[in-house]
């Protein structure tokens, strides 16, 4: 059929430039009946090899399609698994948080409790220590009047002996009162 239409247009030119035949029409009718000719005779094998090669770039195509619908399958599955993690992450410092707060609060009390006890264990040996302290001042001073009264009653001047006389009288009124 392009055969056909080849040589329609070879004789349409011919007639036309029948009287004028110049080597550029000479070349030009060689070159029409040229690509005539080699389009008819190797139609089916560009053609053939043309859908061969369409076959082939549609399966290149359909690979690149499968493989890109794995990478974005394990696109997706990774984006999931760094939320998960980033998720268990957030739960696992919530967990740190709450744990080292319990921790810092019984570890807290133990220590009021320790510094507590040892208050009162200081506090009970000061006062032990004060009331030491106050029987020794007392004996001290009981025993320093004593011996001030003893060595009152035991001299004879003339002072000790009113101070006497008065301490006397003082104690026997009280005595008589009661």
């Amino acid at each position: 059929m392009a055969l056909n239409y080849t040589y329609l247009i070879l004789g349409t030119i011919i007639l036309c430039c029948g009287m004028v035949l110049t080597e550029e029409v000479i070349v030009l009718c060689a070159f029409i009946a040229f690509v005539g000719f080699i389009y008819n005779y190797s139609n089916s094998y560009v053609t053939a090899t043309i859908e061969t090669e369409t076959k082939k770039i549609g399966q290149e195509f359909d690979i690149f399609f499968e493989i890109q619908k794995k990478v974005i399958k394990n696109l997706i599955t990774y984006h999931v698994l760094q939320v998960l993690v980033v998720t268990q992450i957030r739960n696992l410092l919530e967990f740190s948080k709450n744990e080292i707060s319990g921790l810092i609060n019984s570890k807290q009390k133990g220590l009021n409790a320790l510094l507590v006890n040892q208050l009162e264990q200081k506090l009970s040996y000061l006062a032990s220590r004060e009331t030491n302290l106050s029987s020794q001042v007392q004996e001290n001073a009981s025993k320093h009047i004593v011996e001030g009264i003893q060595s009152l009653f035991t001299g004879d001047n003339k002072k000790k002996k009113k101070i006497k006389d008065k301490f006397f009288e003082e104690n026997l009124a009280k005595l008589e009162r009661i």
